[in-house]
């Protein structure tokens, strides 16, 4: 094991920590799970998975780009790129990659609307190094000016792959269709333009600095740690991230800098993903309406609308979506997932039979598009078939009979519904009892993701174990 400084806030986590609810789990999870938080406030989840060849770990910090000013589209995203740019301890803009290179290792990270995600894997031989350069990020990122230039210059080069990516371009259009004062119309990726290093490079890293300095605290991170070792072994290796301190940010009457002053508004855009944080019935904030200021010459589209997309890559796809309140807080009772049962089986009777035989589509598909704290968008996916694009009105009409037969049985025969529900629970339960753990290249992320939003005791069985 490779020798480590001590520091008095490691020593003293070591010392003292806070154990948290163990998660629900199912009966064939064979890993065993450790969830603390540190002194600081980090949250850790300790994973020991004697099957694991690899050891790999994430980090959550809970913000997004539905946090970023509007003024400078994109912060939040730029900023995970800064943090893999060397820490303190080791400050070598290229170190962390070339460890994982030289180990069998790998990483990535992700910024959504409210969150954002670190992760990396490595040969579990070779992980303490690799854990501890990935901690320091956190723990001292060093933000160099020289890094701020160049590093926008790869942001741009990722927005410039989107542009060719039919996916991200139904995204962009998605969002022309919503209220543009709503925070989820922000530009998330950013590019050279939103984030104008050339002319204003110290307007631009002062802005980075307030932003990781407003939300990039102890309190908001969640860290995730899986692989073969012990959870002992484990837990010592954590701890250098108890030396994260929570940074100086000014409060609500303080003075504060320009940029302060801009982060701090924007701070206040979206609500919290975290459940803790939202209330027992969240104010309905529709994202989705017909949105005027998408055509300069005509008025507002009325319900519903459609709009068309050429894509680029050869694909025959259409996709109804509808604004529904927020269901996030609820995961366990969403009416999402009893639409996702009867809309998206394959059953005799529904949609997808009946389109089928008719050789409309080939795939069908029904959940929730978009879940946030304040809102939700459900969404039926279907693939046609070149007869089925030419029929699509009637496609829809189907979808929409199913709709009305599912308000009427709501409406004058209820205990039908519930029969529904309490089979989606049944199968719910069978799935998360007999589900076998992802790898731990793909756990990480979505346990650290899965605790941000809902705690330790929920991470692993929210929405998965309905009631």
């Amino acid at each position: 094991m490779a020798d480590q400084d001590t520091s008095p806030a490691t020593a003293a986590a070591a010392a003292s920590f806070s154990v948290l609810p163990s998660p629900v789990k199912g009966k064939a999870d064979w890993r065993t799970y450790r969830p603390i938080r540190l002194p600081n406030g980090v949250t850790i989840c300790l994973v020991h998975d004697p099957q694991a060849k690899t050891t790999a770990a994430a980090a959550t910090v809970a913000v997004g780009a539905a946090f970023d000013p509007r003024s400078l589209s994109g912060l939040a995203h730029f900023t995970e790129h800064m943090c893999f740019l060397g820490s303190e301890k080791y400050p070598g803009e290229n170190d962390y990659k070339s460890y994982l290179a030289q180990h069998g290792g790998r990483s990535n990270a992700s910024t959504s609307m409210h969150m954002t995600t670190y992760k990396f894997e490595v040969l579990a031989s070779h992980a303490q190094k690799a854990l501890d350069m990935f901690l320091q990020f956190f723990v001292a990122p060093l933000f160099t000016e020289s890094g701020t230039g160049r590093e926008v210059n790869a942001v741009d080069s990722e927005n410039s792959k989107n542009l060719t990516a039919d996916g991200r371009r139904r995204l962009q259009i998605f969002k022309t269709l919503c209220d543009p004062e709503h925070y989820y119309t922000k530009f998330s990726t950013g590019n050279a333009k939103t984030l104008p290093t050339e002319s204003r490079l110290g307007y631009v890293r002062d802005a980075l600095l307030a932003f990781h300095r407003c939300h990039y605290r102890p309190d908001n991170l969640t860290v995730v740690v899986a692989g073969p070792q012990s959870l002992d072994e484990l837990q010592e290796w954590i701890l250098p991230v108890a030396d994260m301190s929570t940074p100086s940010f000014p409060a609500e009457g303080d003075e504060m800098t320009e940029a302060e002053r801009m982060v701090h508004v924007a701070s206040r855009d979206a609500p919290s993903i975290q459940k803790e944080d939202q209330p027992e019935a969240p104010e309905y904030n529709q994202a989705l309406v017909p949105n005027p200021s998408s055509s300069s010459s005509s008025p507002s589209p009325p319900w519903p609308f459609y709009y068309t997309i050429n894509p680029l890559r050869a694909m025959r796809k259409l996709n109804i979506m509808f604004p529904l309140p927020a269901v996030s807080h609820v995961p366990d009772r969403s009416p999402s997932s009893i639409l996702s049962h009867l809309l998206g089986h394959e059953g005799v009777g529904s949609p997808f039979a009946l389109l089928q035989e008719r050789s409309w589509i080939s795939a069908l598909s029904a959940g929730s598009r978009v879940t946030g704290p304040d809102f939700s968008v459900f969404q039926v996916d279907m693939s046609l078939t070149e007869e089925g694009e030419e029929n699509w009105e009637e496609v829809v009409d189907v979808i929409l009979q199913h709709c009305r037969l599912i308000k009427e049985a709501a409406d004058k025969n209820p205990a039908e519904l519930v029969r529904d529900w309490e089979e989606t629970i049944a199968l719910s339960k069978i799935f998360f009892e007999t589900g076998s753990p992802s790898g731990v290249y793909d756990t990480a992320p979505g346990l650290s993701q899965s605790i941000a939003r809902y705690g330790t005791e929920e991470c692993l069985s929210a929405g998965r174990m309905l009631n």
